[in-house]
């Protein structure tokens, strides 16, 4: 039995289409994020970072496009409302989990840092007086800065929300498949009719 479960997504919306909802959003969230990131990532040729930083800005990318691919399980999962579908997206999105609370860890403290070094922010300016470049190479509350933040925030959410949903739309199903069983089992047995007691025997 799961540790949290629900009836209703939001009290209203039915598990199967909250599902395929979910893993939308997250296809869009995780999307924006993932093509934001390894532009980053391109960027760092002509203004590299310091070597951490460069590892946090690479692992937040690869997690997001991972979520990403991930999500269309989700909403083939939900589309097609498979009950195996459904279980083995439950299970990758709650082992892919610790790796979008790693990346924020590592965004947050990258961008909130107070020991800047003026040396690596020259030099990753290169020369450059491109305000986002600037945001880019410098930490502190900025567009460039936050956004990546704020995206991987709201993946946590999404994907949270639709653990929750896709683990308990799969034990709907099972309760489903279980009562209909039951109910041939029923029915077969009623077809069957008992040897009357004073049968004769042979």
């Amino acid at each position: 039995m799961a540790l949290f479960q629900c009836r209703k997504f939001l009290g209203c919306i039915p598990l199967q289409i909250a599902v395929w909802l979910l893993a939308l959003l997250a296809i869009l969230v995780s999307g924006a994020g993932a093509a934001g990131g390894w532009l980053e990532v391109s960027i760092l040729v002509n203004h590299p970072l310091p070597l951490w930083d460069r590892i946090a800005i690479i692992v937040q990318s690869g997690t997001l496009s991972l979520l990403f691919l991930l999500s269309f399980l989700g909403f083939f999962a939900g589309l097609s409302g498979k009950r195996g579908v459904v279980y083995i997206y439950s299970k990758f999105v709650f082992i892919h989990s610790p790796l979008l609370l790693v990346s924020l860890g590592l965004a947050l403290f990258f961008t909130l840092k107070p020991d800047t070094d003026s040396d690596a922010v020259k030099k990753c300016m290169n020369g450059t007086k491109n305000s986002l470049i600037v945001q880019f190479c410098d930490n502190g509350f900025s567009v460039i800065n936050i956004l990546p933040i704020a995206l991987l925030g709201a993946a946590i959410l999404i994907q949270f929300s639709a653990w929750i949903v896709a683990t308990s739309y799969g034990e709907e199903r099972d309760r489903e498949t279980k009562f209909a069983d039951s109910d041939l089992e029923a029915s077969r047995s009623m077809l069957e009719y008992p040897e009357h007691p004073f049968a004769t025997r042979r």
